[in-house]
């Protein structure tokens, strides 16, 4: 028994010391560190990730007065102060014992203002201008700034008999002639520019600050120039109206909105796409506010026209009274195929058959010519093709047609298969039209629902039918979301006129394939690097004034009728005279009317500048009921602070207010021209033979 105790407690002592041997031991805690990701998706989402040897916890101190612990060190937070700002996150990883070390890291979120509903309808999501209300009673109306002051009550100055006459009215219609300017940037920053015409109606109690004096209100020359930053904020009425927003509007350097009553501060008191009411509250008697009722729409104010000019002096005109040729004093051509980038299908020429003075009138014509120099491709079976040789369909053209995009003049759509021999036999196929004149980096793009998996496929085989062997043929696939991001590959065909199999070999791509990118647009390039030459389906005319007449400013009128055949895109327009030397938009592009058949009796007018041009330029349009039946007029009136276009000295249907950071201030040369077609332009009417725009005059004003 003596023996048997013995070896049981050596059996004990010897699973003790197994088990100590078997313990891990701790690592001392050291090299904590720690980083950062700010969400692309949510901006002011941060995920920070912090990792350290031997730590059993971590606590973040975010920067904000906020805190928290994680086990993990994996932490997400979110900011929400709006703005640009840069928070110190302090990170502290504490082990078993309590022992702990701390870093810190800097982490930079920017999150944009929520902009109020009443800003996008203030500002029309960019750039508004606003005009007194001047045929609606209440346009400016006086009442309490408080509560209990002779009750509730505000009336309007001016009743509706009176309003036109009181906008006729030598002592008070300056104030019917204001346009008030709304501007948001990206930033969701509000700017304010009031262009009072020069003149600004002063109420009686404040005409001191015009040098003036009197018992009445009164008409003063008043310098209003430059643009005001307003500051938006919320705010409680003062006075129980129908509806309120309880936005308020400060603007900086004592700007106002038209009437003078020494304050800078207005309350949106209701707002939609259309009118606007506003109150601010008289800077000389603190128990008055006054009411503006705006509208988006300029009114005529009573008188004759809309427009108030400088410009009444005639220095330069063609009135095309002689016939034949354009006068070679005022006007030389534009020769040649193609759209500038527009992806046009005319041929500019000088032939008297497309532009000639007969009658009184000019006469710009396009022409259809029944002929076509379009080079036609034909593409399917676009297939992927993985490592290992299995393929997969990315299209076969058999099924819905995906949504071709077109640019630099090519188009795409499916077709029967027009050759079903050889290498396929398949029923539809994409057909790929590149028109003469066209881009030579012409091609049309489709989508997909789901990227491609270019990491793991080796080539993508496209079968293509051309009509001359040795066409380079670019494949390129981006990321919708980002065209930056891609990679593109060219093949050349060997054979004309029939179909044959290009494979394009993924590892010759460039640049090279990027894993993190979503490969997801099928872009195709034809005949790339070429442009078709030959004889253009139509042909038509574009004069210009470029180094015969130029000028800076003034009031251009120009009297026309207007073609209303698809596809045909008269425009009247100016462009920079340094074009040459800094190139478009640099240069700058005054476009007084443009006017699409496809849209016919609907008249545009726009501004081209760096930052605003093509689809993004500042434009705005209007009906004409008439304007391809009979003769109107269209007007801009051009100055250093502003540019306004007219149509038949009534309707101003675009306003812009010009600095000296616009190229609107210097030479610009006049252009008038049909084209066919093209971004604008759109689809040619099948029946198209021929089509004219009629001009009776065009003269400045300075």
């Amino acid at each position: 028994m003596k023996n048997l105790k013995y070896l049981v407690i050596c059996l004990f002592a010897i699973t003790l010391s197994c088990e100590d041997d078997d313990t891990p031991s701790v690592l001392p805690l050291a090299n904590l560190s720690a980083s950062s990701v700010v969400s692309m998706e949510s901006p002011g989402t941060v995920t920070i990730t912090a990792t350290a040897q031997g730590a059993a916890s971590y606590t973040f101190d975010f920067g904000d007065g906020t805190t928290t612990q994680s086990l993990t060190g994996y932490v997400v937070k979110t900011y929400d102060m709006v703005g640009d700002n840069t928070y110190t996150v302090t990170i502290t990883a504490t082990d078993a014992s309590g022992s702990s070390i701390t870093e810190t890291i800097t982490v930079s979120v920017s999150i944009a203002a929520e902009i109020p509903a009443e800003v996008n309808l203030l500002t029309s999501g960019s750039t508004k201008t606003w005009f007194l209300a001047a045929s609606e009673p209440g346009h400016l109306g006086v009442g309490p700034a408080r509560d209990g002051i002779d009750g509730d009550w505000w009336y309007p100055k001016w009743y509706s008999a009176q309003a036109f006459e009181k906008c006729g009215d030598e002592e008070s219609d300056c104030l019917c002639d204001d346009e008030l300017t709304f501007s948001l940037n990206a930033s969701g920053e509000v700017t304010y520019t009031l262009n009072n015409m020069g003149q600004t109606y002063f109420n009686v109690g404040h005409l001191a600050a015009a040098g003036g004096s009197g018992d009445s209100d009164l008409c003063y020359d008043f310098d209003t120039s430059g643009e005001k930053s307003v500051a938006i904020s919320m705010v409680e009425g003062n006075v129980p109206v129908e509806e309120t927003t309880g936005i308020q509007m400060d603007f900086s350097d004592g700007g106002f909105m038209g009437y003078y009553v020494g304050s800078s501060s207005y309350e949106i008191l209701s707002i939609t796409e259309t009118s606007l009411v506003v109150r601010t509250y008289d800077a000389a008697n603190a128990d008055l506010a006054w009411y503006h009722r705006f509208t988006s729409e300029a009114e005529t104010g009573g008188g004759e026209e809309s427009l108030v000019t400088i410009y009444n002096d005639l220095v330069w005109a063609d009135e095309f009274d002689v016939d034949g040729a354009p006068n070679p004093a005022n006007w030389t051509y534009d020769l040649g195929a193609g759209g500038w980038g527009n992806g046009e299908q005319q041929s500019y020429t000088d032939d008297p058959a497309n532009v000639k003075v007969e009658e009184g009138v000019l006469k710009i014509t396009a022409i259809g010519s029944g002929e076509s120099g379009n080079v036609v491709h034909y593409y399917d079976e676009v297939t992927l093709i993985a490592a290992g040789g299995a393929t997969s369909s990315i299209e076969d053209f058999e099924g819905t047609a995906p949504a071709f995009e077109g640019f630099g003049g090519a188009s795409t759509e499916v077709i029967d298969n027009p050759d079903a021999t050889g290498d396929n036999t398949s029923t539809k196929v994409a057909q790929s039209t590149k028109p003469v004149g066209a881009e030579v980096w012409a091609g049309s793009f489709f989508d997909m629902a789901a990227p491609l998996d270019l990491v793991n496929s080796t080539s993508i085989s496209v079968k293509t039918w051309s009509p001359a062997a040795d066409a380079v043929v670019r494949l390129k696939i981006e990321d919708q979301s980002d065209n930056t991001k891609f990679i593109e590959i060219d093949a050349s065909t060997t054979v004309s006129e029939a179909w044959e199999t290009l494979t394009f070999d993924l590892s010759a791509a460039a640049p090279a394939v990027d894993p993190t990118v979503s490969y997801d647009r099928v872009v195709l390039f034809f005949d790339f690097g070429v442009s078709p030459t030959g004889d253009a389906a139509y042909t038509s005319a574009r004069i210009k004034s470029e180094n015969l007449y130029e000028f800076t400013y003034g009031r251009v009128e120009v009297r026309a009728k207007l073609p209303s055949s698809g596809g045909t895109w008269p425009a009247l327009w100016a462009l920079g005279a340094n074009f040459a030397e800094v190139g478009w938009p640099d240069s700058g592009e005054i476009d007084i009317m443009e006017h699409v058949g496809n849209n016919p009796n609907v008249v545009s007018s726009a501004l081209h500048y760096p930052g605003n041009s093509g689809g993004n330029a500042v434009t705005s349009s209007t009906s004409v009921p008439t304007a391809t039946s009979e003769f109107h007029n269209y007007t801009v009136d051009w100055t250093a602070d502003s540019i306004k276009f007219v149509v038949d000295d009534e309707l101003i249907h675009t306003s812009f207010t010009n600095t000296m950071d616009t190229p609107f201030n210097s030479d610009f040369f006049f252009i008038m021209n049909i084209a066919m077609g093209g971004t604008l332009g759109g689809a040619i009417d099948d029946a198209f033979t021929e089509d004219t725009m009629e001009v009776d005059y065009i003269r400045v004003y300075q």
